[in-house]
């Protein structure tokens, strides 16, 4: 009878190992699973939605250039493994803002210098030191990672010349002029990056400099 119990528990003991190391296997492949599915999905936004390269080399020669959000009138240049991010006095570009709004003569021009700290030509993924990840997209332009609604594109043209104050017909501004959600849409986005920038920048000690 003793021996039937101690067979019974022994029994018992075995299940409940095989049961639990049955849950740690089933665990595990799920988990091993999961991680495929990232890794597909990312293989497949990478090759989707982003220009990748042969090399580090080829990557950072075929970057070179002026790239822009002309309607923010902010730019970025690559050039070398140098950076330089400028957000331009919006009322010192934007005639028909300054008209209605008016020119603000104190407002100046706002440059951020980085470097790349990594071409990754296999994600298509500018890396830098404080700015993030800049991304590639599919058609060679660039996005900063933590941005998404702002797209640099490529860009042949030149930075436009600043308003010279004394054209403008309204230097002041239209006291009666009222703002257009859209317009006013846009100088928040640029606002709100601007500001990200500027704290991403402290954190690093970064110090913009200005100038037109």
């Amino acid at each position: 009878m003793d021996q039937d119990r101690r067979d019974a528990a022994a029994w018992a003991k075995e299940w409940y190992i095989r049961k639990k190391n049955r849950r740690l296997l089933y665990t595990l492949l799920a988990i091993l699973a999961v991680t495929a599915i990232v890794f597909a999905v990312r293989f497949v936004i990478v090759q989707l939605e982003r220009t990748t390269f042969g090399s580090e080399e080829e990557m950072r020669a075929a970057m070179q250039d002026r790239y822009a959000i002309e309607r923010d009138y902010e730019d970025i240049y690559i050039e070398g493994d140098k950076i330089t991010l400028t957000y331009l006095a919006y009322t010192h570009y934007n005639r028909e803002y300054a008209e209605k709004y008016g020119y603000d003569y104190d407002e100046e021009d706002a440059v951020y210098e980085d470097d790349v700290a990594k071409w990754d030509y296999r994600h298509g993924v500018i890396k830098t030191y404080w700015m993030g990840d800049i991304i590639v997209d599919k058609d060679g332009n660039i996005r900063r990672g933590d941005y998404s609604y702002s797209t640099f594109r490529r860009t042949d043209e030149p930075r436009p010349e600043p308003i010279d104050p004394s054209t403008l017909n309204e230097p002041e501004g239209d006291i009666n002029a009222e703002i257009d959600p859209e317009e006013e849409e846009a100088v928040e986005e640029r606002s709100e990056e601007l500001e990200l920038t500027q704290d991403a920048a402290a954190a690093a000690d970064i110090d913009a400099s200005e100038g037109e």
